[in-house]
């Protein structure tokens, strides 16, 4: 899958977060459980999302890479290729 890079996965991850802290504003009494239960579910789904990219964006730029400046959009290189006129 060429499509699936790191940002990508950062995105869809963002992505879940998003949909799972709408869920926590759901009542899930009439699922069953209890609004203690609902948040720990969120929260964990949050924690366990949350600490999966920290370990993607330590495998992709190692520790020195996680607090080092970053390029600015204008300075980031194209995976497109050149256009020609």
């Amino acid at each position: 899958m060429t499509w699936l890079n790191s940002n990508t996965f950062h995105n869809v991850c963002s992505f879940l977060l998003l949909i799972f802290g709408a869920l926590g504003s759901y009542d899930w009494t009439s699922l069953g459980a209890s609004p203690e239960t609902a948040l720990h579910i969120v929260s964990g789904i949050a924690l366990v999302t949350s600490i999966v990219k920290l370990a993607v964006n330590m495998q992709r730029d190692g520790l020195a890479g996680m607090v080092k400046p970053q390029p600015s959009v204008g300075d980031a290189p194209s995976s497109a290729p050149p256009v020609q006129k």
